[in-house]
């Protein structure tokens, strides 16, 4: 069965951060899913920035609908 053009869009959420590395890195690890996403992150002063006015620290567990907003502004969808 495939699925519809509806299903596969991405759809901006709340997402934990291991649920956003995995799916932009589906190859690794919970762990290093996200940490490949945080050092593509580090990369992109404006990003870095934006994210931090947007409430991220080093204890967000689960990101903001917005946070992943300007994520996907900078990196694109996974």
């Amino acid at each position: 069965m495939r699925r519809s053009e509806e299903e596969k869009r991405f759809r901006i959420r709340r997402y934990g951060k291991a649920e956003l590395g995995l799916l932009y890195a589906p190859e690794r690890s919970k762990h290093n899913a996200w940490e490949a996403v945080k050092s593509w992150i580090d990369r992109c002063q404006p990003l870095s920035e934006a994210l931090l006015e947007a409430g991220l620290t080093t204890h967000t567990r689960v990101l903001s609908p917005r946070q992943v907003e300007l994520i996907i502004q900078h990196l694109g969808e996974p």
